[in-house]
Parts: structure tokens; C-alpha cells; sequence
């Protein structure tokens, strides 16, 4: 067992000491792809909505409703999905997630009925549900501790351009030839599935953590070969002190999260979740319908989503970099707790000041979203990981499934006015969750944060493991 532990800390040391090269950056590209779509999909139905509820005759609360059915296929699909690849690896269940969510998207089209709207939007969301928990793992376990925070987070920033493109297509689209045609192309992912065999490995933290080492050795070899000039290798100097989980006993990893050692983070992340999935999907699928039931005509209330998209990107990309530098816990207080100022602005707002404020709601909304589930995954060893991100997402679902509804019923109730302030309430709440779990974990390699043997005490002793890495040297990030 030490000599395999050893080997097991001599290739995660090879994949730490890696430059970035084009061999990241085309697993990055194609993690943002699924998360592309992932949005798309998403804020398409957002803008569909209105039409959708002229074509059903569907008042506020029933198109709240309808919003609401797939956002429990999605709140399922986290949890599922984030689960399952704790036990089945992350690359299998990046290719069911795609395989699902693109036909039952391209099937919703062809609707003829609620019921048949409201089955394949659940099962269509079933899938995308566990597109960004499980695109973010494998994405962060490939990453050195050095740059994660910024190349993960970039791998999400696809979210907000997604936003971005499904309000340009439903401006082009919808006028011309309706919503249905939106759906329509919802099939164009499933090309991806090629890309995924091609360019995807398995983890090698996944695979050390299941005793398969071989496939992990294989794995880092080929990345060396892609990532190194010819001959040049990293073995030699690589690390062999970085604690390690290797066939690790797989138990139900979804009862570790909530374990003695754990359960104070465990909340406190669902916490911001839920917060946030409130806000930033309450505004994804009602802000149209919140805007029109004022007055704003349909393609104006598109195109303050698409400035919010763009934005978003800016807020994504810039929170990356500024969680490597600064640190996970004050950047992410400041994005969410500023960001409750900027959703109070927008609710206040008129004219021209509004696309003024939903710029900067943008930048924090979804501007924020990538670095807090990089920052998840961090705080948990290999072997919940993807659990722990599912869960994460998933348990924000809930806000995201009650936001429409609830929305939908305020706005029938004559309580519009009120909504757009629940979103910087949320984000307020969100933003002291965010400094009460008292971790920092920038620049850490993953297994010095969790420690030695990953168990549910790990995360209570980072503060220490973090000390006392810091005191060997840290150059395994250097």
C-alpha cells in the first residue's frame, strides 16, 4: 500500500507541475460547450414562455407552474447525475447527461399538449441538470491548484454566453416562426458525444480514488505527451508528500455530507445555493414576464437579458481571476454582497438606467456562479466530490423551482412591485453564508485541503492542513 500510495501522489504531482497547454484548453472548451447548451436550453424556455402561455392560454401562475416542472427535472438531475459520477466516473456521466438533455430538448418541439410540454421539459432538464455539476469536476480535477479558480470558472463563464445566444435566437426566431423552432434545434449537441471520446479522459483522481491505477498512469502519460515538448517529463521532480485517496471504500457518499465533520459547510453551501438559484432563476425564466406584466414589451424585455448575458461573461471570467489572487472566501462576499446593492438598483431603476443595472446584475448574476461551485468541489475529497457539486446545485434547485412559481403567483396577486427585491434579499443572505464557513483554499492542491485520508473530519482541520502546506514550500503550485 505505500508504494502505491506513493505512486498515486507522484502522478497527481505530475498533473500539478503541467503548464497549461492546448491539451487543457481543449478539454476546457469542451466542458463549456455542455455548459453552453446547458444555458441556452434554459433561458430559451425563459423567453419562450410568453408565447407559450398566449398559445396554451396559460395565466402568470400556470406559466409559473409550467416554468416549475422542469426545474424539478433539473433539481432531480443534479442530484443524480453529481451523485452517480462518484460511482461511475465523470466522463460516462458527461455523455448521459448530453445524451438525455438533447433529445428530450429537440422532442419538446413537437408538443402537442401540456402534459406532453411539461413530460419532456422534465426529462430534457433531467439531463442539463447534471451537465455543469459534473463538467465542473472533471474540469477541476484536471486543473493545477495554481489556475483552477480562473480556468474552471472560464469553463462556466459558456453559462452566461449561453444566456447571451438563446436571447439572440429567440429575437431572430420567435417573431419569424415561433417558439416551437427554438426546441427544434436543441438535437445540434449530440455532436458533441464524438468530441467527448475524443477529448474527454476519465479522471485520474477518480480512477486513483477506484485502485486503477494503470489507467490513471496511461491517462498522465498522454497528457505529458500533449502538454510537454518531445522527451521532457515531470516525474523526477514531482512531489511525493501530497496525501492521496487511493481505492478508497465507496459508502454512500451522499450520508458523508452530512456527517459530523461536515454538516456545518454542508448547510451553509446549501444556504448559497439556494439563495442564488433563487435569484438567478427566478430572473432566467420570469424577468421577461415580470417586465411585460409592466408594460416593457417583449423584444425590450429580451434584450435586457441578453445585456445581462453579456455581462455575465465579464463576471465570470473576471471572478475566476480574482479567486486565484485574492482568495475564494472575500471575493465571493464582495461579488454576492455588492451584488444585492446592483439588484436593488435594477428594482429601482427606469429608462435607460435600467440597462445601466442589469449590466451590473450580470456581472454578479450569474457573474458568480462558476467560482462558488469551484469552491465546492475544493472543500471535498475525490471520491464525493462530484456528489458534493450535485448537491450543491441541486439543493439550489429548489430555489429555482420555487422562484418561478412563487413569482408567478405574486404577479397574479398584484405583487409584482415586490419581486425583483426578493432577488437582493436572497443575494444578501447568500453573501454572509458565503464568510461564515471560515475555509480558504486558493491555490491548494485538492488533496492538501481535504487531507491525508479524505474522511468527513477532513474539512474541519483544513485551516491546519492549509498551514502546514504552506510551510513545506507549496511548490507543487509553483
Amino acid at each position: 500500500m505505500p508504494d502505491i500510495q506513493a505512486k498515486a501522489a507522484e502522478l497527481i504531482g505530475r498533473l500539478e507541475r503541467l503548464p497549461f497547454s492546448r491539451w487543457h484548453l481543449n478539454l476546457a472548451i469542451l466542458a463549456s460547450i455542455g455548459v453552453l447548451f446547458d444555458a441556452a436550453d434554459f433561458a430559451l424556455f425563459g423567453a419562450a414562455l410568453p408565447p407559450i402561455a398566449k398559445e396554451f392560454g396559460l395565466g402568470p401562475a400556470q406559466a409559473g407552474l409550467l416554468a416549475t416542472i422542469g426545474l424539478v427535472g433539473a433539481f432531480v438531475g443534479a442530484l443524480f447525475w453529481g451523485t452517480i459520477s462518484d460511482y461511475i466516473g465523470r466522463r460516462r456521466s458527461f455523455e448521459g447527461t448530453i445524451a438525455i438533455f438533447t433529445m428530450f430538448t429537440a422532442l419538446t418541439a413537437a408538443s402537442w399538449s401540456l402534459i406532453s410540454l411539461g413530460l419532456f421539459r422534465f426529462l430534457s432538464n433531467f439531463g442539463l441538470g447534471g451537465q455543469i455539476p459534473v463538467a465542473l469536476t472533471i474540469t477541476s480535477e484536471f486543473m493545477p491548484g495554481r489556475l483552477r479558480g480562473r480556468v474552471s470558472s472560464s469553463v462556466l463563464a459558456a453559462f452566461p454566453l449561453g444566456l447571451a445566444l438563446a436571447a439572440g435566437l429567440s429575437l431572430v426566431l420567435i417573431p419569424q416562426f415561433g417558439w416551437r423552432i427554438l426546441f427544434a434545434v436543441g438535437i445540434a449537441p449530440v455532436v458533441m458525444l464524438f468530441f467527448v471520446r475524443r477529448f474527454m479522459p476519465e479522471s485520474v483522481r477518480f480512477l486513483i480514488s477506484r485502485g486503477r491505477m494503470a489507467e490513471a498512469e496511461q491517462t498522465v502519460e498522454t497528457i505529458e505527451r500533449a502538454a510537454l515538448p518531445a522527451g521532457q517529463g515531470v516525474a523526477a521532480t514531482a512531489r511525493s508528500n501530497i496525501p492521496t485517496e487511493v481505492a478508497v471504500p465507496q459508502g454512500v457518499t451522499v450520508f458523508e455530507l452530512v456527517a459530523p465533520g461536515r454538516r456545518r459547510t454542508t448547510l451553509l453551501l446549501w444556504v448559497v445555493s439556494f439563495c442564488f438559484f433563487w435569484s438567478s432563476n427566478g430572473i432566467l425564466f420570469m424577468l421577461p414576464t415580470i417586465l411585460t406584466q409592466r408594460g416593457i414589451p417583449l423584444s425590450q424585455a429580451i434584450s435586457f437579458a441578453l445585456v445581462q448575458g453579456i455581462f455575465g461573461v465579464i463576471g465570470y471570467s473576471s471572478c475566476g481571476f480574482l479567486v486565484d489572487r485574492f482568495g475564494r472566501r472575500p471575493v465571493l462576499f464582495l461579488y454576492f454582497f455588492l451584488g444585492a446593492g446592483f439588484h436593488l438598483w435594477f428594482a429601482m431603476s427606469s429608462g435607460v438606467w435600467m440597462y445601466v443595472a442589469i449590466a451590473f446584475v450580470g456581472w454578479v448574476n450569474p457573474g458568480v456562479y462558476g467560482p462558488t461551485g469551484v469552491y465546492v468541489g475544493e472543500l471535498h475529497p475525490t471520491h464525493l466530490r462530484a456528489t458534493a457539486v450535485g448537491w450543491f446545485f441541486g439543493i439550489g434547485r429548489i430555489g429555482s423551482f420555487m422562484a418561478p412559481a412563487i413569482i408567478g403567483f405574486m404577479l397574479a396577486s398584484g405583487m409584482g412591485q415586490y419581486v425583483l427585491y426578493t432577488f437582493a434579499l436572497t443575494y444578501l443572505i447568500a453573501s454572509f453564508a458565503v464568510i461564515a464557513i471560515g475555509i480558504e483554499t486558493k491555490g491548494m492542491v485538492l488533496e492538501q485541503i481535504t487531507g491525508v485520508d479524505g474522511s468527513s473530519g477532513a474539512v474541519g482541520a483544513v485551516p491546519s492542513a492549509v498551514k502546514a502546506y504552506a510551510m513545506s514550500g507549496g511548490d507543487a503550485n509553483r
